[in-house]
């Protein structure tokens, strides 16, 4: 058992032989990636497919499944509903921690027929800070993805209303270095066709630059930048 102390939480990375969990004895909750069953597989099964707000600002449409770029996987939510709506996902988690929590469902996954064709489109993680991996896939290589997606840390909340748990302990783990505006302008140097990041609805945008349009749903917005091509 992995123990990681913050502040005056402790998160413990329990490793069993079928599953990996992170547990936080404050709250008194696990959390852990499951693509087959539980809130994903519902999520995958009654969401929406390609109607969702997510789909339309990532741009899927008829006979185009655009390569995406997760900067920002967390707990893999709108990686997995991307990749079951057919684009091949790349994610980035800087977490270590929660990049086991990936990797193991991943790893899980991978034993059932039915998520055969997922990982035949590519559907895979990284742990590096996407700062850093973006700037290097500029210095190395030209297979940028079409979109690159960002998903930051909402704003803190008041206590009255406080984020659900497992957003609690996402936010424990990255602390609080903010570094979103900086990966939108490095994403917007690399993405082929657009950069799209999801904020709360009523959020103001991140950093200086304006999108060029936005889509919203009940909670969320989707603020698109389009690239401008030379």
């Amino acid at each position: 058992m992995l123990k990681k102390k913050s502040d005056q939480y402790d998160l413990h990375l329990i490793i069993h032989d079928d599953l990996v969990e992170l547990y936080d004895r404050k709250l008194n909750t696990s959390i852990s990636i499951d693509f087959l069953s539980g809130a994903l597989a519902h999520r995958h099964q009654f969401g929406g497919g390609r109607g969702q707000a997510i789909a339309k600002a990532i741009g899927l449409k008829s006979g185009s499944n655009p390569t995406v770029l997760d900067t920002t996987a967390g707990l893999a939510g709108d990686a997995f509903v991307l990749a079951t709506l057919g684009c091949t996902v790349t994610m980035i988690e800087r977490s270590t921690i929660l990049f086991m929590l990936i990797e193991d469902a991943l790893e899980r996954a991978s034993l059932n027929e039915a998520f055969e064709p997922i990982n035949k489109q590519g559907f895979t993680a990284i742990n590096r800070d996407a700062n850093d991996y973006i700037s290097e896939q500029l210095l190395t290589d030209n297979t940028a993805p079409d979109v690159i997606y960002i998903d930051p840390m909402y704003p803190d909340r008041k206590k009255s209303a406080l984020v659900k748990k497992d957003m609690q302990i996402l936010q424990r783990l990255h602390g609080e270095e903010d570094n979103a505006a900086e990966l939108l302008d490095n994403a917007l140097k690399f993405a082929k066709k657009r950069v799209v990041v999801k904020r709360p609805v009523n959020a103001e945008t991140l950093g200086e630059k304006k999108p060029n349009t936005c889509i919203k749903s009940k909670k969320t917005r989707y603020d698109i930048y389009t690239i401008e091509k030379m």
